[in-house]
């Protein structure tokens, strides 16, 4: 399961790359990357692995902005897994104005603990940056489309579902920065919702320490699933 992880993550890594090939606006000026990687291993009385990754890739343009992300979570006890999801998406955003654009996002999850093997949804809608300054940034979306579900149960489901999403940006000092990022879409079949956490204080111009918290929420799951995970993250984060 560790190896299905790092095929999956540079998969995704492989997938966004080819992607920003494709951009011929400030392709290489403008591009803001972060990679984030954290794992955690315990031995003797307890036996467990945990590893985390996630790549946000971010272009804004004069009319054009791009953001891909990627990210991956497993973890393990004794040699069985008890956690393993992925998701990517991409996003592009036209702008109408200096604050407003119309956007359209692709996005893909997989979480079988959840009671989904995969999910794919293609959303579209229009968005505002409510603040936008040197230190502080704060958007709000609101979009409808579709979604794919393929279920453990080996059932599928197809809908049409809405989706609303807020990303907020502080950069409380020179050194420290907060976010939070809040995302809910969903239909007849259930909804997903999301919001994580974070506080990221630079070391270098490359390197920086995160905390994170994590809260994902499905309305619908299996028998004996609980609706809501928890995640809690010390990573580090390569900016390039």
């Amino acid at each position: 399961m560790i190896y299905r992880l790092f095929f999956h993550t540079c998969l995704f890594m492989l997938i966004l790359v080819a992607a920003t090939s494709a951009s011929a606006e400030d392709a290489e000026s403008n591009w803001k990357n972060n990679l984030e990687l954290g794992a955690v291993k315990t031995n003797g009385n307890t036996q467990t692995m945990t590893l985390n990754s996630a790549l946000k890739m971010v272009h804004d343009g004069a009319n054009l902005r791009e953001t891909l992300t990627a990210s991956a979570n497993n973890s393990t006890s004794k040699n069985t897994t008890t956690a393993e999801k992925y998701d990517a998406s991409l996003q592009e955003d036209w702008k109408i104005t200096e604050r407003d654009y119309l956007f359209f996002r692709l996005g893909f999850e997989s979480d079988r603990f959840a009671g989904f093997r995969h999910r794919f949804s293609e959303t579209a809608g229009y968005g505002r940056d409510l603040i936008k300054t040197e230190d502080f940034s704060w958007n709000l979306e609101l979009g409808a489309g579709l979604r794919q579900s393929r279920f453990t149960d080996r059932t599928r489901k197809n809908e049409a579902i809405g989706r609303a999403a807020s990303n907020i940006g502080w950069n409380i000092s020179e050194s420290a920065r907060f976010t939070q990022a809040l995302s809910t879409e969903g239909g007849k079949s259930g909804w997903s919702s999301k919001s994580v956490t974070g506080l990221q204080h630079k070391l270098n111009s490359h390197l920086a320490s995160k905390i994170s918290l994590k809260l994902d929420h499905n309305s619908k799951v299996p028998a004996a699933t609980k609706k809501l995970d928890i995640e809690t993250a010390i990573t580090l984060v390569v900016s390039f």
